[in-house]
């Protein structure tokens, strides 16, 4: 019996397995300084475009912090808006997908997505 792969669909919607946290609470930092994290989940975060040239596919490595934990992560760029790469106007979002997290930020990555759940319920 031949079984056909499920194809995600191609009009935007969404992909993510986990709920996205707004800002706040993660910090993450790709060597230079704080980055803008717009959203996350426990698969991974969109960040504010950087001066980096990222481009999907590339690995990215830094420090990610959550409360008073912190840790080295390791992530790929799954996403790049806009997809292109012009040195004089930056990437506006990065997408990137959790290779790599230290056991205790991941836990207090649950910890923190439990509280906000409890406390909006």
């Amino acid at each position: 019996m031949d079984i056909e792969p499920t194809q995600p669909p191609d009009d935007g919607s969404e992909r993510r397995l986990h709920d996205r946290a707004a800002r706040g609470a993660l910090a993450v930092d790709l060597g230079f300084g704080e980055v803008d994290v717009l959203d996350w989940s426990y698969g991974g975060a969109r960040i504010a475009g950087t001066s980096l040239a990222l481009h999907v596919g590339d690995f990215a490595t830094g420090t990610i912090a959550i409360n008073a934990t912190h840790g080295a992560f390791i992530a790929d760029v799954v996403r790049v808006d806009p997809p292109y790469y012009d040195p004089r106007h930056p990437p506006t979002e990065i997408s990137l997908r959790w290779l790599d997290l230290p056991a205790d930020v991941l836990t207090q990555m649950i910890a923190v997505r439990s509280d906000t759940t409890l406390n909006n319920t």
